[in-house]
């Protein structure tokens, strides 16, 4: 990481899902470097530090390359992506204040949430760095929460609106209807079959609703299409599966998927997952929910 001279408004953040907290967080580091005409910087760690030190976490909101994309239509001049190790772990606070904030980002001004913790054991905090500030010559900004009928928006309290389909919910905390990104690869072609051949995902980031048939727009190489996904153990052709697959049947898409990433954003339930009397059924079914997902994302 070079060093900027000119002095920056630094904000700090892991940002997973960008949500309206973050949002809330990367304005306010946005606003202050046009007032004071210095270059804006969001610092984030890359892997999570739980995927680090409690890689039995939840899975992630977002991968890098979102949050990196969200961070920057914020309107943040520059990202800074810091390698997160066990050895950084037990980095102390102050040194990451020394090093990073001081000596490399000339930090003129700081932007924190009101619970962001760093450092050797979590030492460093909001109250901690507003000390540090005024003996090292910057100020420190400490961004309340933001909160949602009744509670604070988190990426924890996203997951959990996520994983019981609160897709209102999670879209209203994120700004954006929830999303999963996974790379496409080889299905047993039953899809095919019944007349709506189905990119089949292996998902590399985002968390998945319940299982069920869903509406979403499908992203391939930064254009959407209109699909129809189902999550599932698909009970028409199988007793045996327990562990859900996620395919997507896309609309507006005739080429191949193989081998390329997709990513999918769920907009409406549209119903559970059943088992019909025959592949026939199915197939009927199949057709009242693509015109279903038509009619919704017209």
């Amino acid at each position: 990481m070079k060093t900027i001279s000119s002095g920056t408004v630094a904000v700090l953040g892991v940002f997973d899902g960008v949500h309206r907290g973050h949002q809330t967080l990367l304005r306010k580091a946005v606003s202050r470097s046009r007032r004071l005409k210095l270059p804006s910087v969001a610092v984030t760690f890359s892997p999570h530090p739980a995927a680090v030190l409690h890689p039995d976490k939840p899975r992630l909101l977002l991968s890098l390359d979102q949050r990196l994309e969200y961070i920057r239509a914020a309107g943040i001049d520059r990202v800074v992506v810091i390698p997160f190790t066990r050895a950084f772990s037990r980095w102390p606070a102050r040194r990451f204040v020394q090093s990073v904030l001081i000596d490399r980002l000339r930090v003129r001004e700081l932007v924190v949430g009101h619970d962001f913790r760093f450092g050797h054991d979590r030492a460093g905090n909001a109250v901690w760095l507003a000390r540090q500030g005024k003996q090292h010559g910057f100020k420190t900004w400490v961004i309340a929460p933001v909160r949602l009928g009744g509670r604070r928006v988190s990426s924890r309290t996203i997951r959990e609106w996520i994983a019981s389909g609160e897709l209102s919910r999670a879209k209203k905390a994120l700004g954006r209807f929830p999303s999963v990104v996974g790379r496409v690869i080889h299905g047993g072609r039953r899809g095919r079959q019944l007349g709506f051949s189905t990119a089949n995902l292996r998902i590399e980031a985002g968390l998945l609703p319940p299982n069920g048939v869903y509406a979403a727009w499908a992203r391939v190489a930064n254009r959407r299409y209109r699909a129809m996904v189902n999550i599932g153990v698909r009970p028409t052709f199988s007793k045996k599966e327990v562990r859900p697959r996620t395919e997507a049947h896309l609309l507006d898409f005739k080429a191949s998927l193989y081998g390329r990433r997709l990513e999918l954003e769920f907009i409406k339930r549209l119903r559970d997952e059943k088992k019909f009397a025959s592949p026939a059924d199915l197939s009927a079914q199949l057709k009242k929910d693509a015109l279903r997902t038509l009619h919704l994302l017209s």
